[in-house]
C-alpha cells in the first residue's frame, strides 16, 4: 500500500481540521452509519505507529462509547477507486497523548474499485502493514461504558487529487452510546425543517420571497427539536461542519436557492458537560425554494345567537385559505389593517360579527406573506317540517323520521341516522346540523287514546253511533267483521247487540252493548185486562233509566222512572188522556259499557174508551 512517499504540505489548500487530531475526535452516535470526506490533517500530525509509518495524509479521528459489551466490527467502504484508506484502533481507554500502540491495525494493499478494510468475525490478524493483501483485522470484544479511539486516513500517492468520502457501517453484537434512540432523553421525533421537495430523493424545501435572501436559521429550531429538551441545533454549510459543528451559523446570512445548507443535532447533558453522548450528531440537509406564497379567499360560516338573527360569534382560525404547514395566520377587519399590519383581531376564536369580511395575513417564519379575505356567513337554526308528535298503539312501537337535507343527526337516543324505529311512549329531542348550525327539537311519543260512545240513539230498529275521541274518521260494525263508515245502523231486531267502534289509529276497538226494547206501539187502557199499559220494568236494570211522554207538540204529559215501576196507563195527572198519537223517549246508561248514554225514541198509539 505504501509506494514512494513525497509528502506535500498544502497549507494554503486547507486550514487546520481540529477532528483530525486525537483530542477533538468526533463522538460516534450508537450504531448509525457514519459519512465523511476527511481532507488534511489537524493541529497536530500525530505519530500512529504499528502498521502506520508514514503517519497522516487525509485524516479524521472518532471516539467510540460502548453502550452494551459484545463484539465489535465495521466496514469501510470509499466512494472512489483509488482511494487507499489505512486505520488504528486505540484502548480501551486509551487517552489522547499517551495512546500508546494501536489494538489493531490495518494498511493492506488492495486491489479493484472501492477497496473496503475494516475488523470482521472471521479474520485472525490484528495488524496488517503496508503491502498485505488482508484488509480485515479480527473484531473487538468491547465491554460497556469503555472507550477506544479509531484512526482513518486516506493515503494516496504523490500525483493523487483523489480525497474520497466514505461509508462506515458498523457489525457485531455490542451497541454505542447515544442520546438519540432515549425515549427518555429524545421522547419526540426530531422534524425536518421545510416541505419535501417534488423529487422524493432531494432535500426538503423552506420558502425565501426573494433569491438571494438574507435568512435568520434561528426561526427553524422550534420546529426542529420539537419540544425535546437539552438538544442544540446549529446550522452549517457544508457537511463535514455539520458532522463536526465546526462553523456555526450564528447570524442571519444571505441564502440561495442553488446552494445546500445543514443542519446538526447534538445533546448537552446539563449535569455533565464531559458525558460522551454530548459530543454525538445527527445532522440533516435542506435547501430553500423561492415561490408565490400559497393562499386563496375562504369562507366560514357561523350559527345565528338565539335573540339576533344577524349577529354571530365566529372562530376565525377554521377558515380554510391555505395547505402550506406551519403558517402563521392574524386576523384584521379591513384590509388598510392587513397591509399594515395594525389592530389584529383578538380573540380570534371569538370574533363577534355580523355577515361581511375579514381579511388575513398569511405569513411563513421566513416572512414571505399573502393577504386574503374571509367572507362571513351567518345560518339560522333550521328545524324539521316533517318530525311530528306520533301517538301510538298500547302495545306498539314507534318510527321518527327527521327528513333529509341536514348535515348531521343526534338523537336523544344516541342514533346518529336521520330515521329512529322502535322507540316506545316518551319524550325525544333530535339535534339537527345545517352548515355550522344546530337546531335542538322536541318530539313526543304519545299513547293512543281510545274513541269513547258519547251516546247512542235507537229509534225501533234504526241505531244510531255518536262518538268522541280517538282519532277521526271511525268506523263502525255489529259484529266485528264488516265494517263500515256511516254511524247508523237499520234493521236492527229487538234484543241485546253489541256495536263496535274504532278510530284511524286503528288500534284495539271499543264496544258497547245496546238493548233494542220490545215497543208496544199501542195501548187500549179500558180495565179490561189487556194492553192497559206500557210496562218497562224489564229494563229497571239500566242505569239512569227515564220513560217520558210528549203530545204532539212536545210537551211532557207523563214521566216514569223507579218511583213509578216504568209503567204508563195512558193518563196524565191522573186524568186519561185524549185518544191519539203520542211520543215517547227512553234514557238509560248502560252499567256494562262505561254508561254509554242510550235514548230510544218513537210514538205509541193510545185507544181511551169512556
Amino acid at each position: 500500500m505504501k509506494k514512494n512517499i513525497l509528502l506535500i504540505f498544502c497549507l494554503l489548500s486547507t486550514l487546520f481540521h481540529a477532528q483530525a487530531d486525537c483530542s477533538t475526535a468526533l463522538s460516534v452516535c450508537g450504531n448509525s452509519t457514519i459519512t465523511y470526506s476527511p481532507t488534511g490533517v489537524g493541529n497536530v500530525s500525530e505519530t500512529i505507529g504499528d502498521c502506520i509509518t508514514s503517519g497522516e495524509h487525509n485524516s479524521i479521528w472518532y471516539k467510540i462509547t460502548i453502550a452494551t459489551s459484545g463484539t465489535l466490527t465495521f466496514n469501510l467502504v470509499p466512494t472512489a477507486p483509488d482511494a487507499d484508506y489505512d486505520w488504528a484502533i486505540f484502548g480501551p481507554n486509551a487517552v489522547c497523548g499517551n495512546l500508546g500502540s494501536p489494538i489493531r491495525c490495518n494498511a493492506a494493499t488492495t486491489i479493484g474499485p472501492g477497496p473496503a478494510t475494516g475488523l470482521n468475525m472471521t479474520s485472525t490478524l490484528t495488524s496488517a502493514a503496508g503491502g498485505s493483501l488482508t484488509p480485515y483485522c479480527r473484531y473487538l470484544d468491547v465491554i460497556a461504558g469503555e472507550t477506544y479511539y479509531l484512526f482513518l486516513d486516506n493515503w494516496v500517492g504523490a500525483l493523487s487529487t483523489t480525497v474520497a468520502p466514505f461509508s462506515l457501517t458498523w457489525g457485531g453484537t455490542a451497541t454505542l452510546t447515544t442520546p438519540f434512540t432515549n425515549p427518555v432523553l429524545h421522547p419526540y421525533p426530531f422534524i425536518a425543517p421545510g416541505t419535501p421537495a417534488a423529487n422524493p430523493s432531494n432535500p426538503n424545501e423552506v420558502l425565501i420571497c426573494n433569491n438571494p435572501s438574507i435568512f435568520n436559521f434561528s426561526v427553524l429550531s422550534p420546529g426542529i427539536l420539537n419540544n425535546n429538551q437539552n438538544f442544540i441545533v446549529t446550522y452549517h454549510t457544508t457537511q463535514n461542519d455539520a458532522i463536526s459543528g465546526a462553523n456555526p451559523i450564528t447570524t442571519p446570512i444571505s441564502v440561495n436557492i442553488t446552494s445546500l445548507y445543514y443542519y446538526s443535532i447534538h445533546y448537552q447533558d446539563p449535569a455533565n458537560p464531559n458525558n460522551p453522548m454530548n459530543f454525538c450528531r445527527e445532522i440533516g440537509i435542506f435547501k430553500f425554494k423561492l415561490g408565490s406564497f400559497p393562499a386563496y379567499d375562504g369562507s366560514l360560516e357561523a350559527c345565528a345567537q338565539d335573540n339576533n338573527a344577524n349577529v354571530a360569534t365566529f372562530n376565525l382560525n377554521l377558515a380554510d385559505v391555505t395547505t402550506q404547514p406551519g403558517v402563521i395566520k392574524s386576523y384584521y377587519s379591513t384590509l388598510a389593517a392587513a397591509q399594515a399590519g395594525t389592530n389584529p383581531i383578538s380573540p380570534s376564536t371569538a370574533y363577534v360579527s355580523g355577515p361581511g369580511v375579514v381579511y388575513v395575513k398569511v405569513a411563513d417564519i421566513a416572512g414571505c406573506y399573502s393577504i386574503v379575505k374571509i367572507t362571513l356567513k351567518i345560518t339560522s337554526q333550521v328545524y324539521s317540517t316533517v318530525l311530528k308528535d306520533q301517538v301510538i298503539c298500547i302495545d306498539g312501537l314507534a318510527t321518527l323520521d327527521a327528513g333529509p337535507g341536514f348535515a348531521s343527526y343526534e338523537w336523544s337516543t344516541g342514533a346518529t341516522t336521520q330515521v329512529v324505529s322502535g322507540l316506545s311512549v316518551g319524550n325525544y329531542w333530535v339535534k339537527l346540523q345545517t352548515g355550522n348550525c344546530f337546531a335542538m327539537q322536541n318530539v313526543k311519543v304519545l299513547p293512543y287514546t281510545q274513541p269513547i260512545v258519547s251516546s247512542i240513539d235507537i229509534s225501533f230498529a234504526k241505531v244510531v253511533v255518536h262518538v268522541k275521541g280517538g282519532k277521526a274518521p271511525y268506523k263502525y260494525s255489529m259484529d266485528n267483521i264488516n265494517w263500515q263508515d256511516s254511524n247508523i245502523f237499520t234493521g236492527v231486531k229487538r234484543g241485546e247487540h253489541m256495536v263496535y267502534i274504532k278510530d284511524s289509529n286503528n288500534c284495539h276497538e271499543v264496544n258497547v252493548e245496546i238493548t233494542v226494547p220490545n215497543i208496544v206501539n199501542a195501548i187500549t187502557p179500558n180495565g179490561d185486562g189487556s194492553n192497559d199499559y206500557v210496562d218497562y220494568s224489564a229494563l229497571a236494570n239500566k242505569h239512569n233509566l227515564v220513560f217520558t211522554i210528549y203530545d204532539r207538540y212536545g210537551n211532557m204529559m207523563f214521566k216514569a222512572d223507579q218511583f213509578k215501576n216504568y209503567k204508563w196507563d195512558g193518563t196524565a195527572g191522573n186524568k186519561k188522556i185524549l185518544t191519539g198519537n203520542y211520543w215517547f223517549s227512553f234514557t238509560w246508561n248502560e252499567p256494562k259499557r262505561n254508561n254509554a248514554p242510550i235514548k230510544y225514541s218513537g210514538w205509541i198509539l193510545v185507544k181511551n174508551r169512556n
